[in-house]
Parts: C-alpha cells; structure tokens; sequence
C-alpha cells in the first residue's frame, strides 16, 4: 500500500488493528482452536500466531538492516516463492504454544511495530532508498505489510469464518 503521510499510515495500522480485537474479543476462547477457519484447517490461534510470525520477521528484517548486516528475506532458508512452505513451518512452530502466550506476544509486538511507526520520521517511513534492505520500496511498504495489510486480511477471514459458523 501506498501511504501518502506518517499519519495515514499510523492510522490504517492504528483501526486494522482495532477492528481485528474487535472481532477477536467477539470469539469465545473455546473456539480459538476449532479448525478450517482459514487455509488446510487453520484455527484463530493459528491465524494470530502467523500474523505474530511475520510481525516477528518484520522486526528481524528492520534489525538486521539497522546493524547493516545482510537482511534475508522473507527468512533464513525461505526465498519469496516458498512463502506458502514459510507459513507452513510457522504453523507448525505455533501449533502447540498456547494461546495466552500468542495473544501476549501478539500484541506487544503489535506495540513495538507501532512504537517504531510513530518514532520513524515521515521520509524514513515513506521515501524509497532509505533503507538498503526496502531496496526500491519504502519502510512504510513492509511495515504496513506486516501490520495494517496483514490486520485487514485477518479481519477478512474472521468474518467469512464466523459467517460460516452463524448459517450452521
């Protein structure tokens, strides 16, 4: 996505976010793991936990790069065309760590991402080559990414998912 201003940014991440606990807080715990809410019998904790995982990577790829050192994206072993593999090896890595402690670590990584959002200077945040490893894009392309874009898509399949649910 292409944000025009700081504030536009912080705001998609800011109501992406919002709308997705929203819509969480409407699951009762009991159902966070029934499965087929999304791709081969994903549940909501797998979901949570893959938005955590590539919020996990983000921050990863935004240290790396800061230290100057060689940022592998999207993972150490993974190209971008082995993305659906990646995601795979993240459910699997998630599949048994409970869900309280995904929730935790969810959102205080949700808190670090906006934290580094609102401290990032508007070029930072939206001017390509700031970065070397955003190469062409900007910061605020993998940031939003890994937050407002990924926030939204969740929401989307939240709701085809509890849509399901209500005609059964």
């Amino acid at each position: 996505m292409k944000y025009a201003t700081k504030e536009a940014l912080l705001r998609d991440i800011d109501e992406q976010y919002s709308d997705l606990q929203q819509l969480l807080g409407g699951v009762p715990a009991s159902q966070y793991k029934e499965p087929d809410v999304w791709g081969e019998g994903w549940t909501v904790h797998d979901l949570i936990a893959h938005l955590l995982a590539w919020q996990k990577l983000f921050l990863a790829w935004y240290g790396t790069g800061q230290r100057n050192d060689v940022v592998r994206m999207p993972a150490p072993g993974y190209t971008w065309s082995e993305t659906p593999r990646l995601n795979r090896d993240i459910w699997c890595e998630y599949r048994d760590v409970p869900t309280t402690d995904v929730q935790t670590e969810f959102a205080a990584t949700h808190i670090e991402l906006r934290r580094l959002a609102g401290a990032s200077t508007p070029e930072a945040l939206l001017v390509p080559g700031q970065f070397a490893w955003t190469g062409r894009s900007t910061l605020a392309t993998y940031l939003a990414a890994n937050t407002a874009s990924h926030y939204r898509f969740a929401v989307r399949v939240l709701r085809r998912w509890l849509k399901t649910r209500q005609r059964a």
